[in-house]
């Protein structure tokens, strides 16, 4: 039986444009029927093939819309995946009719969603939604093919998936919320309102260095919230060596131009039985040749502030990754470009 994957990350689904009779300033995710079209699309052409969507890692942001008096409460994450679900009807219904054509679908937990990893979030999503999912915590393997989302690998990301929940002085059940998510939140997220693009610059180490001169008074106050959020955090606990330690600078920048992702991706590469290596996390969709082996990076669908050379500006591309699976393997990055126009290679210039 050939098979064909089809893979995207980081959508970021919150609750919707409009939540409560008013715009929803912390909504990412605004292509619910370009998602539908998207699907439907791959289901008319898959004849044949065993069709497989991975949903690989921050697709819905739980971290930034539960997020309350700077926690992020077990009851919350319920009350959030209803008004998900509602505020993304199209989107689920797209999952749904996938589904119903005999599409398998598999959820890779990332960093912005990390509650899904807990078994009484995915019965309840399960339930909300009517779905069958296959949820993956770290990575899916399957083929040759490495896929997982890729914030494991930077120490300020890192989740904890053993001690999903902790309690509170009130016993009370709360996210073991990483460093990286509550910096995204209280630092770039204060900006949503005033100025919503701030949390969109990519890479944040040198999207610091345009904005000192070019917008000099914005990073100036984006950076005292830096300093101000490293001070009052100077702890990090690694759950992969289950203690807390200093915040590690050095670390914590590198985990802003991401560059730890695409080293690690070519780590796994080493390994015999693996030939293509498909991550997200970055936001920055690419296609890199080693040595007769493939890593990719699904992107986003969501826009961002590029401050990759050359291509510094305003990115907005539905990104996803294609593979197909016979004799061989066929696997691509590619961007979607809608009913008309279908779907055309995504092409990137690497560092």
């Amino acid at each position: 039986m050939k098979k064909r994957y089809i893979i995207v990350s980081d959508l970021h689904l919150g609750r919707g444009r409009i939540y409560r009779g008013v715009q929803n300033y912390k909504e990412d995710f605004l292509y619910d029927e370009d998602f539908y079209d998207f699907l439907r699309y791959w289901v008319q052409e898959s004849e044949g093939f065993e069709l497989k969507l991975v949903l690989n890692g921050d697709i819905v942001d739980i971290v930034k819309s539960a997020y309350k008096d700077k926690e992020v409460y077990k009851k919350e994450v319920f009350s959030f995946i209803d008004d998900c679900v509602e505020g993304h009807r199209v989107f689920f219904s797209a999952l749904k009719d996938f589904q119903s054509e005999g599409g398998n679908i598999f959820y890779v937990i990332g960093n912005h969603d990390q509650a899904v990893a807990s078994p009484e979030v995915q019965a309840f999503l399960v339930e909300k939604t009517g779905l069958n999912i296959k949820f993956v915590k770290r990575e899916l393997i399957e083929d040759g093919i490495w896929i997982e989302h890729g914030h494991k690998y930077e120490v300020i990301n890192r989740t904890d998936l053993v001690d999903i929940w902790i309690r509170d002085d009130k016993g009370e059940e709360k996210l073991n919320i990483p460093w990286g998510s509550r910096f995204v939140v209280e630092v770039a997220g204060s900006f949503s309102v005033e100025r919503p693009y701030v949390e969109r610059w990519r890479p944040l180490r040198q999207a610091l260095k345009w904005g000192l001169i070019f917008e000099t008074k914005l990073t100036l106050k984006f950076l005292i919230r830096i300093i101000k959020f490293v001070l009052k955090n100077r702890r990090i606990y690694d759950p992969a060596s289950r203690r807390y330690y200093r915040t590690p600078w050095r670390e914590v920048m590198e985990a802003m131009g991401h560059k730890i992702v695409d080293r690690s991706a070519t780590t796994v590469l080493k390994r015999p039985d693996i030939n293509v290596v498909i991550m997200g996390h970055t936001h920055r969709a690419l296609r890199k040749d080693l040595n007769g082996k493939l890593y990719i990076n699904t992107g986003t669908w969501i826009p961002f502030v590029s401050f990759y050379a050359p291509h510094i500006g305003l990115i907005e591309k539905k990104t996803f990754v294609l593979i197909e699976k016979s004799h061989s393997i066929f696997a691509g990055v590619f961007e979607w470009n809608g009913v008309r126009k279908l779907y055309s290679e995504f092409r990137s210039v690497l560092d």
